[in-house]
């Protein structure tokens, strides 16, 4: 929890701010307490989206839907003023960790906190689904860890933003997205129960089962790849992988979902004990910030009043004159007890305990302050109004006057007023007081400059107010342009990411059809037998033999010597046989050498030139050619 900034305001309708929880796409969201003294979470939208009448009317469906809400495993609206200048929305605080926190403090859940996770966030869903809200951004975040339980914050409030000129984009967290989502198609609520699988799995494992990345690879990866269970408890994993299925009709509901899961007992030793500490520690935390803010002056919506006590026209009077300075001097100082005036049966010493200043009309015995002085021969018990000097003790000086001259033994001599017998611009105090103390200011030109200078600093005020605005503007546009310019290099990073892969699985392809077409040496034994046996060479020699012999003698095209075959003669056999090793050890020499080649098989190659080389020598031994 972080402190209030100054230009944050007190109090955001019947609530008072305490301090800052985070921000979102939504607006800021404050820790804060109710007029009661009940711990709220208070999100006040940012001003840019209050100026959108659609937003504000989809913000009031919402709210009003979002209110219908109750159930034991979500944080539920309390309070909402869509109608105000600036809206805002009031939810129950819950004392809790987030899970993303508490897995990146803790590590992951084991299998009974899972299952008490799981039927909460089921039961939370259904009566999220209930009134017709979809969540649309249920991540860890969004999963508070309490000692009952689990909680579901920020439900059914997001899709106010759909739509809105300044959210043009995808609402919802990468990794935890269904795939409907991140292709921005129509939701239904089963698109809550894949983030919901998503969830349990990031619980289970500690990373999400899609891993991590930029937006366009997660994108990816949820449209076209399975996810990664390994780290989910096989009594879960199947449940896991229903909810995280690619179509939304094969996925269960919250229903099915507590059916299969039986009844889950949920105790005060639910979570780990590393959890639950830190969990007592949030406690404390809220408890003490609470505490804290209803001793502090806002707690009561203003300061406490000035009072005068006692009784007596001149004491009282004085009495309040010190009794408002006192209240001046603890306002600067931050203390706002009371300033009193204690009546003269009071005691003379200032309570350390309440912080009042007293003044006394007269002083009792024991009293740590000394008497006023007294004129020589005053009866007893008079007094004189004197003043005692500070870190003196014993030393009081007299205010009233002596006039040795006139004075008569028991007789009180009363002191003149100060600025009789002496000039009036002669008075040393006359910079303390703003001029000589026996000139009254007029009530009327004091209330004027008061209000002058009220004024003055009133515009002061504004002017630092609206040069902090100006200073926050230009903040805001910077880290705008700071957040379009990253947006740009992730897309252009992400391009560029895209076509490297492509042109690396081209080249994968290209390669494995190599591969695959590139004849080996196994390939090349496997036709010596083809090559060397006469099985094929003898009939293929004679087809030819006596194909020849027609085409030259029977056909009309051929011109030339005609050639005549006697098919039964021994030397028409040895003519056949080597013709047809020609012909068919040659082709097939041929073939697997134009495969190697392709392929750059260069052993290959040379086997297919070594076959034609034997092949065609063998022939010119036996006189072939001849």
């Amino acid at each position: 929890m972080g402190p209030l900034e100054s230009t944050d305001p007190e109090r955001v309708g019947r609530y008072r701010l305490i301090g800052r929880l985070g921000a979102g796409g939504m607006g800021q969201v404050f820790f804060g307490r109710s007029a009661g003294g009940r711990a709220v979470a208070i999100k006040r939208i940012h001003p840019h989206l209050a100026t959108d009448p659609s937003f504000r009317q989809r913000f009031a469906r919402e709210v009003t839907a979002a209110r219908q809400v109750s159930g034991a495993f979500t944080a539920p609206v309390i309070d909402a003023g869509p109608d105000d200048e600036v809206p805002w929305l009031v939810t129950s605080y819950v004392p809790s960790l987030p899970l993303d926190e508490a897995l990146q403090a803790h590590g992951p859940l084991p299998e009974a906190s899972l299952r008490v996770l799981a039927a909460g966030l089921a039961e939370a869903l259904a009566e999220i689904h209930r009134v017709g809200l979809i969540h649309r951004d249920l991540k860890p975040g969004n999963v508070l860890l309490a000692e009952d339980g689990p909680r579901v914050i920020d439900f059914g409030i997001a899709r106010a933003t759909d739509g809105t000129a300044a959210t043009q984009s995808v609402i919802g967290t990468p990794g935890f997205m269904s795939p409907e989502q991140v292709q921005g198609a129509e939701l239904t609520p089963a698109s809550d129960l894949f983030a919901y699988g998503a969830v349990l799995a990031f619980a289970a494992a500690g990373t999400g089962p899609f891993g991590e990345g930029n937006m366009p690879t997660m994108v990816m990866r949820i449209i076209s790849r399975e996810p990664d269970l390994s780290g989910v408890p096989e009594s879960l994993r199947h449940l896991v992988a229903a909810c995280l299925a690619k179509e939304a009709r094969g996925r269960p509901g919250p229903g099915e979902i507590l059916d299969y899961l039986g009844d889950v007992h949920v105790g005060p030793s639910w979570l780990p004990p590393a959890v639950m500490t830190g969990v007592h520690e949030q406690v404390a935390k809220v408890n003490k910030a609470l505490a804290t803010s209803a001793g502090e002056p806002g707690a009561t919506g203003g300061h406490q009043r000035t009072e005068v006590l006692g009784s007596g026209g001149a004491a009282a009077l004085g009495g309040a004159a010190g009794a408002a300075a006192g209240a001046a001097a603890a306002g600067a100082l931050g203390d706002d007890q009371a300033t009193r005036v204690v009546p003269p049966s009071g005691h003379g010493t200032q309570d350390p305990a309440n912080g009042a200043t007293s003044v006394l009309g007269g002083q009792q015995q024991g009293a740590s302050h000394q008497p006023t002085a007294q004129f020589p021969g005053t009866q007893a018990g008079a007094q004189v109004p004197g003043t005692q000097v500070p870190g003196q003790p014993g030393q009081v000086p007299p205010t009233a006057q002596y006039q040795p001259t006139q004075h008569q033994p028991g007789q009180y001599q009363q002191p003149r007023q100060y600025g009789q017998g002496r000039p009036v611009d002669d008075d040393p105090y006359a910079d303390l007081y703003g001029g000589p103390r026996g000139q009254r200011a007029d009530p009327r030109q004091q209330q004027h400059q008061q209000q002058e200078q009220y004024r003055r600093a009133e515009e002061q005020r504004q002017r630092q107010l609206e040069q902090q605005r100006h200073q926050q503007e230009q903040q805001r546009r910077a880290q705008e342009q700071q957040q379009e310019q990253r947006r740009r290099q992730e897309a252009e990073r992400a391009h560029r990411e895209r076509m490297r892969a492509e042109q690396e699985a081209a080249r994968r392809a290209q390669a494995e059809a190599r591969r695959a077409d590139q004849p080996g040496l196994w390939s090349f034994v496997k036709l010596l037998p083809l090559l060397i046996i006469p099985l094929i060479q003898i009939p293929l020699g004679y087809g030819a033999a006596l194909a020849w012999s027609w085409f030259t003698t029977e056909a009309d095209v051929w011109t030339g010597a005609a050639y005549y075959f006697e098919p039964w003669s021994m030397d028409s056999f040895w003519h056949a046989t080597m013709l047809g090793y020609f012909i068919l050890n040659n082709l097939v020499s041929a073939e697997f050498l134009v495969r190697s080649l392709r392929t750059s098989f260069v052993t290959g190659a040379v086997l297919a030139l070594g076959a034609v080389a034997a092949t065609n020598g063998l022939l010119y031994s036996f006189g072939f050619w001849g």
